[in-house]
């Protein structure tokens, strides 16, 4: 059973098969990045225009007193 505090195991790899892995999920990260790019677009303009809708703007401070 898994470590709660460590939640992958990973074995040992060969460095070979270490650079094959990183270059497979790149890739496939890559791939699924321009696959849903206009969701993804999409999806960050409507979440800024609702967080720009509920932060508060700040008020001009008075001018110092000297």
């Amino acid at each position: 059973m898994l470590d709660p505090t460590e939640p992958f195991d990973f074995p040992d790899l060969p460095d070979e098969a270490v650079i094959a892995i990183n270059d497979f999920l790149e890739e496939l990260y890559t791939c699924f990045q321009n696959h849903y790019f206009a969701q993804m677009r999409r999806y960050d303009c409507e979440h800024a225009a609702r967080k720009s809708q509920r932060e508060q703007i700040p008020l001009p401070l008075p001018d110092p007193p000297f």
